[in-house]
Order: structure tokens, then sequence, then C-alpha cells
């Protein structure tokens, strides 16, 4: 979720929108990207977070919306998504919950901007810790590589820094 953020450009000052019903992780992710969570109500039937809300959350600071697809059940990501057109703003799924889960035949975590999935032990697949982190834009693609990779580039020699970076491979 951090690599996802940071590759979305979302930094200090932004504000991020977040549930505040799932694992800690979700909010914390954007606080380590020293941006600031903002909290939006839960839709009571599924326990995702509700789109409706989070319009009414929206403000000039708000430059992301993380949607959490939790226990397996989508998130309405027609709403985010239309959401995201008409402000400008970046979908940052947590996946976590959600491996095999599809919104109107599209898995979740490629419905987004970049969706995330943990590999955590008590998830459907695992190697203890770690995660994966999906997106078909290119670019974020590179730039998510390289915060993952001590800052490197697809190019470049070894000590070639593109960008501060951390060592976050598997």
């Amino acid at each position: 979720l951090e690599i996802g953020l940071l590759s979305c450009g979302i930094g200090a000052g932004a504000e991020v929108i977040v549930p505040p019903y799932t694992f800690v992780a979700t909010a914390s992710s954007v606080l380590k990207v020293n941006a600031v969570p903002v909290f939006a109500d839960i839709e009571i039937e599924t326990g995702n977070l509700d789109p409706v809300d989070v319009e009414r959350k929206i403000t000039e600071k708000t430059k992301a919306i993380v949607p959490v697809h939790l226990g397996g059940l989508p998130c309405d990501m027609d709403a985010f998504n239309t959401l995201s057109r008409k402000y400008k703003l970046k979908i940052i799924e947590d996946a976590c919950h959600s491996w095999g889960s599809k919104w109107k035949g599209k898995g979740t975590g490629a419905l987004g901007d970049c969706g995330a999935f943990s590999f955590q032990m008590s998830k459907n697949i695992t190697s203890g810790e770690g995660g994966i982190l999906l997106t078909d834009n290119e670019e974020l693609a590179d730039t998510a590589r390289s915060y993952s990779n001590c800052g490197h580039g697809k190019t470049g020699g070894w000590y070639e820094h593109f960008l501060l970076g951390s060592n976050l491979r598997m």
C-alpha cells in the first residue's frame, strides 16, 4: 500500500480517504507517506467504504481513495471510479481480503490505478509476509519497482538511484 501511494504521487499534506473498519495497515500506510488518513463511513450491509460518504469527505487536499474489499466482498468500484474521474483522484485498492473476488467480471486489485495484495500467513496465497502491487500503468509500475528496489530504475548501473526508495524486495 505504501508503494502504491508513493507511486501515485501521494505525499506530505495530501488527504487520503480510507475506511475505519479494516486492518491498521490501510490507514498507517497513508501516515507512512506523510499524508493524512480521512475516515469515511462504511456500508452496514457490506462493511465496505461508503461512496456517498466518501464524496462528502472530499476536499481540495484529497488526492486518493483506498477502498478495501473486505472479506472477499468487492466495493462498488463503479462509484469509486466515477469519483476518481470527477475529482481527479487516484484509486489504490486494498485487495488483501479479496483474492479471487471480481467486480463485474474483473478481478479486484485491477479496478483502480493500482491494487495491493498481501502474502501474510493468513492469506489465500502466502509467503509468510510481503505482498504484490498490481497496475496496468507502465509508468506507475516502473516507479513502484524503483521504490521497492532502493531507488534503482529499469536502466542504469547498480549505484544509479532515481528516487529515494527502500529495500522492499521479497
